[in-house]
């Protein structure tokens, strides 16, 4: 218990910075501290399932296994193992220790649930607090080149925190499939904090620009309309919400926006220009395809090989370019498979009661969540990021605790109606 309640710390130090914030913090190096106690508090703790014997690897767990075997023994073939090993490998265990820390260390529901309701917070809080300095202080945090030397704001992360507008619109789209089906389906306390908290989040991305954050909220609008029972009431609010959205935008912002789809618009270069840079990523990737340039070297290869050292801003190329084919095969695969562990999770939840109406909401928010990150990937980087593995590492929880819970419900309501056929 000592280590989940760790682990939560940690997710909120690392969120929020805690060190950047509280600069005592920063000197002990608080969030590497949490992390080595953490890891030697598992290491100690028993590894055996309940019946006395190893459980058998989840596919996501040995895929995520194999992406790290594969970037140790390639490390002498790719371009710059020197740039792995001093700058880049940190990164990507930071990223990796979310998978192994909720692994390991989430075994219940109710741990499940905390944990959940956590990330959940701190994200909000990560949007609340560039919003509430905005509005009352004007802070805007970035800015975007337009046609014609012309600049257009753009809100990002707080001070203390470290993402740009893009981040922070990732940070909206994440929360808002998660808060839809945890709190609609809840009680009416927890409905109302949902539709108070939507139009803040929505507002929040108008500021930040984001286009990709833009695209991620109409695929998740498609995929809720998919779920909906009721299609056209949802539609007709979806229409009255965007006509509201659209009514408090500035001319800049609706062009920022319109620029995803028009090709006359003052934002239009930087678009193209995203698309011209992905074409330069693959051809750096092909000078290299085999085993790529080395774990976090993309901006690295990216300057070699047109003089720009910028990271490719498409997940799936930036793989390619650091991890090359081998490496990225690997990757869909862990990929896939956390898709089919909460697919599978979904279809051991079927039968509802209290115990399992939780995890059913959870996988249909992840579900959406998942589907939207396969289309945001495509204008974002994060192969050293958090959220693959944090939520690669819930498919493992949420698939182990709907195959103890689910399967415990079902053989009860095919008892009760086995009785009322024999009646």
């Amino acid at each position: 218990m000592t280590a989940y309640r760790l682990y939560l710390l940690f997710i909120a130090s690392y969120f929020l910075h805690l060190p950047a914030r509280i600069p005592a913090l920063g000197v002990i190096r608080f969030d590497l501290l949490l992390t080595a106690i953490i890891t030697l508090l598992i290491l100690f703790q028993s590894k055996e399932g309940e019946d006395g014997k190893k459980q058998s690897p989840n596919p996501v767990v040995k895929y995520l296994w194999a992406l790290i075997i594969y970037i140790i023994i390639t490390l002498p073939l790719v371009k710059w193992p020197g740039s792995v090993i001093n700058k880049n490998a940190e990164l990507f265990i930071k990223a990796i220790v979310f998978f192994f820390f909720t692994v390991s260390l989430v075994d219940t529901r109710d741990k499940l649930k905390l944990m959940i309701q956590l990330f959940l917070g701190v994200q909000i809080f990560r949007v609340l607090e560039p919003l509430y300095l905005h509005v009352t202080q004007g802070y805007w945090g970035s800015f975007a080149s337009m046609a014609n030397w012309e600049y257009m704001n753009r809100l990002s992360g707080a001070p203390n925190d470290i993402i740009n507008p893009n981040g922070l619109a990732f940070v909206i789209v994440t929360v808002i499939p998660l808060l839809h089906f945890l709190l609609v389906r809840a009680s009416t306390r927890l409905r109302l904090l949902y539709f108070a908290l939507l139009p803040l989040l929505l507002y929040a991305l108008i500021l930040t620009g984001s286009r990709s954050g833009f695209v991620g909220l109409l695929v998740i609008v498609f995929a809720l309309m998919m779920k909906s029972k009721r299609r056209f009431t949802f539609i007709a609010l979806t229409v009255i919400v965007a006509i509201g959205a659209f009514s408090v935008m500035n001319e800049n912002e609706k062009d920022r926006f319109e620029s995803t789809y028009d090709t006359n618009t003052k934002n239009a270069g930087t678009a193209e220009g995203r698309i011209e840079g992905w074409k330069m990523n693959f051809q750096t990737a092909m000078e290299r395809p085999l085993f790529g340039h080395g774990l976090g070297t993309s901006a690295e290869a990216n300057f070699n090989s047109r003089g720009e050292a910028k990271p490719a801003h498409n997940l799936y190329l930036e793989i390619l370019e650091e991890l090359g084919l081998c490496g990225g095969i690997i990757f869909l695969l862990y990929m896939k498979s956390i898709f089919r562990n909460f697919g599978d999770a979904k279809k051991l939840l079927t039968a509802h009661s209290e115990e399992t109406e939780y995890l059913s909401r959870l996988v249909e928010g992840m579900q959406v969540w998942l589907f939207m990150n396969v289309v945001f990937s495509l204008a974002s980087y994060g192969l050293s990021s958090y959220e693959w593995y944090l939520f690669g590492g819930i498919s493992v929880v949420v698939h182990r605790l709907a195959a103890r819970e689910g399967v415990v419900v079902t053989p009860v309501k095919k008892h009760i109606a086995a009785n009322a056929t024999y009646r």
